[in-house]
């Protein structure tokens, strides 16, 4: 009669590819990363990392600017070409810390789509700093429109991916199908909508109160210590402070009228009911003399080491280095 695998037999057999990447500045964030991700559920994942020794960080810019951008999308084109014919696999930024299991909810929310994103807000948005990907020639095509766009327009990887997303771009030239992942993959700017739920399974760092310097993982880890905490039923006060803080926060505000409101530049969203906010894009920001926009310096808040929650100067709050 056969015998069944072992343990770490099956582990291997079951784990899910995981991409990402980083450099120098950003080894803790990485070394942190992985080793909650052991501790959470050891053998889910099968990691596939690509260190660089320096990204070339741009400075005020989200996400860390346009050589982290073009590096990201080509790093998931070729994850595509790693994996086979719709296999699902992971691709992260590296502020994300891992609080329990997450992998039957990454193939749960996948199941059916070739694309599943981190909610950005609970009530529109998507962040591209967790995001499954299935291998199919839906994806393969998105993500090569996503690389091309941000080689013609120097914009913002994640402006790009939600423009292509909610103008329905994506479904009626690709056929992509997509969804956004349950609360419990949570990313702090969803603190604006409250705190954490209590089956919390991962965090990612992608919004700080304050401004740091894009090479300075210092305030993510502090907040990944926070959110450790409070998820383990340690101290709760620091975090309910950061979620009403986040509330008042300009730089989130403006980051929401911005990206998600009424002062969202770029294509319809015609996904969006009729009326919603977002949906008429084509605002068009006045230039100051000295050719910057008004809201370029809050646009430096909403972007800092870790992922590209926005672009301008108000973002770099919101995300920074490896996406």
């Amino acid at each position: 009669t056969a015998q069944p695998a072992p343990p770490s037999l099956r582990a291997a057999t079951l784990a899910m590819k995981w991409f990402f990447f980083y450099d120098a500045n950003f080894r803790p964030l990485r070394d942190n990363m992985v080793s909650t991700q052991d501790k959470a559920e050891p053998g889910a994942f099968e990691l596939r990392e690509d260190f660089i020794e320096d990204l070339c960080v741009m400075n005020g810019r989200a996400g860390g600017g346009i050589p982290t951008y073009l590096y990201k999308a080509q790093k998931i084109k070729d994850a595509l070409d790693a994996t086979e014919e719709g296999e699902v696999f992971l691709f992260t930024d590296v502020d994300i810390q891992f609080i329990g299991p997450c992998r039957d909810t990454i193939l749960e929310s996948a199941a059916g789509v070739d694309l599943v994103l981190q909610m950005e807000f609970e009530d529109i948005g998507v962040n591209i700093g967790f995001v499954a990907v299935r291998n199919s020639p839906a994806s393969r095509a998105f993500w090569q429109h996503v690389h091309a766009e941000i080689v013609r327009t120097q914009a913002l990887d994640q402006r790009v991916v939600n423009n292509a997303l909610y103008s329905g771009f994506a479904e009626r030239d690709f056929g992509l199908t997509w969804a956004r992942f349950p609360a419990e993959i949570w990313a702090s700017s969803q603190a604006f909508f409250g705190a954490p739920p209590p089956n919390l399974a991962v965090h990612h760092a992608n919004f700080t109160l304050e401004r740091a310097p894009s090479a300075d993982p210092s305030l993510k880890l502090e907040q990944m210590a926070m959110v450790s905490s409070y998820a383990a039923g340690g101290e709760r006060q620091p975090l309910l402070v950061f979620v009403e803080a986040t509330l008042a926060n300009q730089s989130m505000l403006d980051y929401r009228d911005r990206h998600f409101g009424v002062r969202r530049p770029g294509p319809e969203w015609s996904t969006l009911a009729e009326g919603h906010v977002a949906r008429a894009g084509g605002f068009r920001e006045k230039k100051q003399k000295g050719g910057g926009g008004v809201a370029a310096a809050t646009d430096a808040a909403i972007a800092g080491p870790g992922s590209a929650a926005a672009e301008g100067g108000q973002e770099a709050a919101l995300g920074a280095e490896g996406g």
